[in-house]
């Protein structure tokens, strides 16, 4: 039995197509997922209004997958995630974006970065800001250090 090179090249073809689609699939289910944030009390020893409000801000944007935001009094750092398909178009995003909250966030300095060591700095922050585990003095010390690493980056 001798198969034809035409066969097998509509055979890869055909197989290829199949790939593709199954894979735009899984693209449109990820843009169905609403965006991961989690809301911190106001009632912790930091109010943590600021940073919510610019959770939902955020979270509402097509490009972002993730949202993570600590804030004092005179500072906001936010940290957010966005498609693997979208890295390449992280300087645009992150320096839209930015101005953004600027314009927004007017009274306080505004930090925004992409970069996924200040997420998990920030997601720990969180976890201490709901615990109540964190003072305000710690808090204000712990994101002048992420502040300062994220000035380092660039």
């Amino acid at each position: 039995m001798h198969i034809k090179p035409s066969a097998i090249i509509i055979g890869i073809i055909l197989m290829v197509s199949i790939i593709g689609c199954s894979d735009d699939s899984t693209s449109q289910r990820n843009k169905d997922n609403s965006v991961n944030i989690t809301q911190i009390s106001a009632k912790n020893n930091y109010n943590q209004h600021f940073s919510n409000e610019a959770k939902q801000t955020l979270s509402q944007k097509e490009d972002i997958t993730k949202v993570v935001a600590v804030n004092t009094d005179k500072l906001l750092v936010i940290a957010i995630e966005v498609p693997h398909h979208e890295r390449f178009n992280l300087k645009k995003v992150n320096k839209d974006l930015s101005k953004e909250m600027d314009e927004k966030f007017k009274d306080l300095t505004v930090e925004l970065t992409t970069d996924k060591k200040i997420v998990l700095e920030l997601e720990k922050l969180e976890g201490q800001l709901r615990k109540n585990e964190i003072s305000k003095k710690e808090l204000k010390k712990q994101l002048k250090h992420i502040s300062k690493l994220l000035k380092e980056q660039t």
